[in-house]
């Protein structure tokens, strides 16, 4: 039975102790956004309608997005609603609020707000709000993205073959399949293997027995041990994380490689973790939150998160950009004119993905900067003529690249002859190695020449100064629970993004005065 908050007050409220929260704070915005927008008869098809009634759902959302903001675990945000008087106001609860409260409830309702794609609707309900007031265009969006930490640890080769073989055998059993023999019987075991670990001998020897082990079972669980589906999933995990860091060696057995496999998985526990890399000095084992983000002027309107997907680490932020903008399409109804972003989503594979979903949606983003290793001469410093399909050295001599066949990409590789680069003066800037300079020519080579001519004119470089604007908006969003992962699984951390983007949200239209002022006194809240 759908229940309804409190309304009443009592004798604690009477020296009038809401007061004292600032108007502009979140917990008073939020309870202006609680009262504006979010009703428990929003949710009365949750219930039947006799039995005990519930914890209200708008008492319970709120709450939730509260907890993500500031950092607050579900005991913790049960505890404030009891304990602290602001999160009291922004719930629009008495001081001595007549309810009852657990984080199992959190956790239910958690469940079920899932289930229905809550946190898509809530963010589309912000930027609905925004619409209505005329703060939402489609002139132009800026796109970024941002690292967020899993909540999963990450397993080194040892620990993610033993975990993944414990898992196998658990939903064997469970599917009352026989276990396979073994080389080692303490699988069930959560300690780690009681071998001397500092002997390289010992760890080598544990090392073949987890692979042979692995193996044994990914052969013995398929064909007519299949079992269930999620047996069939471990199985597979099983066989990922068996094979992806080892080699044979020279004496018959295996041994980790000395490389990264890709898109290797670091953690049974959450295996759509993946690592990162933000910059060359930051690595992160976990999520990226892609955002579009409106360009406004603070001065002039409302800075909006349009749109949030979350993917693995490792994915590129060029690759999330059209999905991104569908996204876009799918929560306002229409899509940006253009997209800016950095040099990540400069390639023109990026602009035809985009173009693909939205014909009418152009990317300004810088062309990716040519590599300078060791100082030499970059790509740039050569003369590319697209039309006479000629190339010009830094010391002026010319290459046609007409007769050089292209390879499968469409590249075409041009080589300066051994005999003029010996004798050339400047090879010392231009080549290290006995080997003449090459350089590569790409199939859209003319589209990269003219772009860069663009972006070198102070009109473009303007324009350009407008993207880094979203750096602030994820800042916001970084220090109020957007950085670390809470859950496991990427779906539950693109829960908490859309919950973050929606908190943030909600203070940039009342600070835009998009949002009605909170009424003063407990029990304000609309229930109905």
């Amino acid at each position: 039975m759908l229940g309804h908050r409190p309304s009443q007050t009592s004798f604690a409220d009477t020296d009038e102790w809401y007061k004292r929260i600032p108007a502009r704070s979140v917990w008073a915005q939020m309870r202006a956004w609680t009262a504006a927008h979010l009703h428990d008869a929003d949710f009365a098809h949750w219930y039947a309608e006799t039995g005990r009634p519930s914890i209200p759902p708008s008492l319970i959302v709120p709450l939730l997005i509260l907890a993500l903001r500031q950092g607050w675990s579900d005991q913790e945000a049960v505890d404030a609603a009891f304990y602290d008087d602001r999160v009291k106001f922004a719930l629009g609860l008495s001081r001595s609020p007549e309810i009852t409260l657990d984080r199992s409830t959190l956790c239910k309702y958690r469940g079920r707000l899932l289930a229905v794609d809550a946190d898509r609707l809530l963010l589309r309900q912000t930027l609905t709000v925004a619409a209505e007031a005329g703060l939402l265009g489609a002139e132009e969006d800026l796109v970024d993205s941002f690292m967020v930490a899993g909540a999963a640890a990450r397993q080194g080769t040892l620990t993610l073959i033993r975990r993944a073989v414990a898992a196998v055998l658990r939903q064997g059993a469970a599917d009352g399949i026989p276990a396979p023999p073994l080389e080692r019987t303490d699988y069930a075991e959560r300690r780690r293997p009681a071998i001397p670990w500092a002997d390289p001998a010992a760890r080598q020897a544990l090392l073949q027995e987890l692979v042979t082990d692995g193996r044994t079972c990914g052969a013995w669980y398929t064909g007519a041990r299949a079992g269930s589906e999620s047996l069939q999933q471990a199985v597979q995990l099983l066989a990922t994380v068996t094979e992806q860091d080892i080699e044979p060696d020279p004496n018959g057995g295996v041994r980790i490689a000395q490389r990264v496999a890709a898109d290797r998985v670091i953690s049974t526990v959450d295996p759509a973790m993946r690592h990162g890399r933000k910059t060359t000095a930051t690595k992160v084992d976990g999520y990226k939150s892609h955002q579009l983000t409106q360009s406004t002027p603070p001065a002039q309107g409302a800075r909006l998160v349009t749109a949030v997907l979350v993917s693995p680490a490792n994915v590129a932020d060029g690759d999330r950009l059209a999905a991104l903008v569908t996204e876009r399409g799918a929560l306002t109804g229409q899509v940006p004119r253009q997209v800016m972003g950095d040099t990540a989503y400069g390639p023109t594979t990026v602009q035809a993905a985009v173009t693909a979903v939205a014909p009418t949606t152009t990317v300004v983003a810088p062309v990716p900067p040519t590599n300078n290793h060791g100082g030499l001469f970059p790509k740039t410093a050569f003369l590319v003529d697209c039309t006479a399909e000629t190339v010009t050295c830094p010391h002026g001599v010319l290459v046609a690249y007409t007769a050089v066949r292209p390879r499968q990409d469409g590249r075409r590789v041009v080589r300066w002859a051994a005999v003029t680069c010996q004798a050339c003066p400047l090879r010392a800037q231009c080549v290290a190695g006995p080997r003449p300079r090459s350089l590569s020519i790409r199939a859209d080579e003319a589209v990269i020449q003219a772009a860069r001519q663009q972006q070198a004119t102070p009109e473009w470089q303007a324009r350009y100064r407008r993207r880094s604007h979203v750096e602030h908006v994820q800042a916001q969003q970084s220090r109020h629970g957007g950085r670390q992962g809470r859950y496991w699984g990427e779906r539950k951390t693109l829960w908490q993004e859309r919950l973050v983007a929606v908190a943030y949200n909600i203070m940039e239209l009342a600070r835009v005065a998009a949002l009605p002022r909170p009424e003063p006194g407990p029990g304000a809240v609309a229930c109905a």
